[in-house]
Order: C-alpha cells, then structure tokens, then sequence
C-alpha cells in the first residue's frame, strides 16, 4: 500500500486512540432539507452524479427512483463495480489518464484507503454538513451501510434447544463436518477488533478442526443451509435473506459481539459534480436515503434509526476496525484468509 503523505500520518496518528468498538445506539445530528437542496440546486447545474457502487442494476434502480423522487432535478447515473479493490484502481487509472471519473464511490474503508494514500480522496468537513461524528470516522469516510456476520442454522435439522447463538457455539464439536462459512475471515478480522488478534486466531483453529465447509460466496452458503447440506453457518445477514424470503428453514442469531464490515461513501478529489457527490453521499445518511439503500439491497446503516440494521444490533457491541486504522488491520485480514484456506476445510463453489 501507499505510504500516507506527512499530513495523513499525522491524522491518523491522533486517531489512532480510537475506540474500536461501541455499544449501537442511533446517530443524533442530522443534514437539514435546506443543505441537502442547496446541494442539490448547484448538483442539477454542474451535470450528473457519477456513483462507483456494488450493487445489482435491479436493487440500484430502487435508490436511483427513490433519490429522484426527492431531487427531480438532479440525474443519478450509476456504475457497478462487483471487484472491491478494483474501484480503485480504476479510479487511479481514470485520474492519470485525465478522463471522468466517479462524484462518489461506496466501498471498504481497505480500498479507499489506497486512495486517501494518493491524495485522491477530499477532506470533507462532515459535521459542518450536519453529519453524526460516528458517521464520519475521518474526514474521507462517510457510513453508507454494512454487511453483518451471523449465525445460521436450519431449523429443520436444529432445534431451537440445540441451535448455536454464540461465536463459541460454532466451535462445538457436534458441528463437525457440518459447518460451513465464507472462504474469506472479514468477519473474522472485524471481531479481532473486540477480542484481540491472537484471541480471535485461536478460535479460527477451532473452527478448522471442525472441518468446514469454505464457501466462495456467502449467497450459495446460505442457499446449501437451506438444502440441508450444512446444519449451521456463519454467513451474512443481508445474503440469507433471498432463500429466507423463499421460505427456506433458516434461523438467524446475531452473535455478541457483532461482528461487520462497513462500506463507506466518499469523494474522490477528481470529480466533476463535487457538490452532487456531496449531495448523494448525505442523502444515504439521512433516514430517507438510509432505508431506501437498505430496503432495496438489504444492508443497512446500523446507526440510523429506523433501519432495520439499526433495530438488528441494537444494545450490542460492535466489532470492526475503524478506517484509520486500515494499514494495522491489512495484515490480520492476509493472517485469518491463510489461516482458513489452508486449515483443513473443503472449498465449495
């Protein structure tokens, strides 16, 4: 990665007391109609949005009607980019080669950051725009949603007396060779946050003794608990909820600590309509813009009341490292990855 400019390392050394976990409670401050539609008045002029995202075209149109709803006179035009690191890079390439590039992107704060380190991301003042502090970790991050790690079980092959709803429930030796999670340790990483590296590495060599099923994708791990194929699961709360909609016998516990990744919008310093950057990145930080992004794809802001993320984790700890933080957290998430894909477990596609 990047070595931070003199400026940044500065920062984050005085962020770097942060707390890395809290209890969830709703964000206070809010963005008023009158900041949001000046935005939106110089928005309209300067041209469309451009919003570098991840999510499908079907689930986008929801937002981009919702949005226009509220700004008629503003255009939104999206952009999916399924690659996680790949937006930056793109955005790299696009910045050097003098073409347009995104108003706003959403992502992981590990891939905004490769940006930050480049001076391509604009140092927002988000407070003064009426943002909750605990909206904006830093000055290059705004919380757009967050992806939650759960426990699944079929509840056709478990019952309720027997159903794991703590971290360490899934270590039980009951659940040998039919357990199954994500090939990939975010969720893992995020709960170091709480309980420490080498905690948190002890517990994945419990897990690998388990045998695992290591999926490459949580959609199809979700979709093998409902075929019986695996009796439990550490998934994704937003990802079950396809086969659960379906009637699929899928029991969701979330575990305390809960353990997420948060994606994060922000604005790269080479975009064109900063102000419909600005616009669109607060608007999904109001509870309008909130619920409509979480309504159509399923991940929420858990710390805008109303959503249903919000109500998920209410009065629990929250496990992640904070996006300052990202270059300590890099190597954790390269150590739990190895840890799981050479451990034992069978991979599935």
């Amino acid at each position: 990665m990047t070595r931070m400019n003199l400026d940044r390392r500065g920062f984050l050394a005085v962020a770097a007391g942060a707390a890395l976990a809290g209890v969830a409670q709703p964000a206070r401050a809010a963005v008023t109609d009158d900041t949001l539609n000046q935005l939106a008045a110089s928005a309209a002029r300067a041209g469309s949005i451009l919003w570098y995202e991840s999510s499908p075209r079907d689930q986008i149109d929801r937002v981009i009607a919702a949005f226009t709803q509220r700004f008629p006179a503003v255009r939104l035009e999206h952009v999916r980019d399924t690659g996680g690191n790949a937006m930056a890079g793109r955005v790299i390439q696009e910045v050097q080669g003098n073409t347009r590039t995104c108003d706003v992107g959403t992502n992981s704060a590990s891939v905004i950051w490769q940006l930050v380190g480049r001076n391509m991301v604009e140092r927002v003042d988000w407070a003064a725009r009426g943002a909750d502090a605990r909206l904006a970790p830093t000055p290059f991050t705004l919380l757009t949603t967050a992806s939650t790690y759960v426990i699944l079980s079929n509840s056709r092959m478990v019952s309720d007396a027997d159903a794991p709803r703590t971290w360490e429930d899934l270590a039980n030796p009951r659940w040998r060779e039919k357990f199954g999670t994500w090939i990939r340790s975010e969720g893992l990483t995020s709960l170091a946050a709480v309980w420490g590296e080498d905690r948190v590495a002890r517990y994945i060599e419990q897990l690998n003794a388990q045998r695992p099923f290591l999926f490459k994708s949580t959609f199809p791990l979700a979709q093998q608990l409902a075929a019986g194929e695996v009796a439990v699961a550490l998934g994704i709360y937003h990802t079950a909820q396809p086969p659960i909609r379906r009637g699929a016998p899928i029991r969701v516990t979330v575990p305390d600590p809960a353990a997420i990744s948060s994606l994060f919008s922000f604005l790269p310093t080479a975009g064109r309509n900063k102000d419909g950057g600005l616009l669109l990145a607060l608007w999904l930080a109001t509870p309008g813009g909130a619920q409509a992004y979480e309504q159509a794809t399923g991940r929420g802001n858990y710390l805008i009341e109303g959503t249903e993320t919000a109500r998920l984790l209410a009065g629990r700890t929250v496990a992640e490292f904070t996006p300052d933080q990202t270059e300590r957290m890099l190597p954790i998430l390269t150590r739990f990855n190895n840890m799981l894909q050479n451990g034992g477990g069978r991979e599935v596609d």
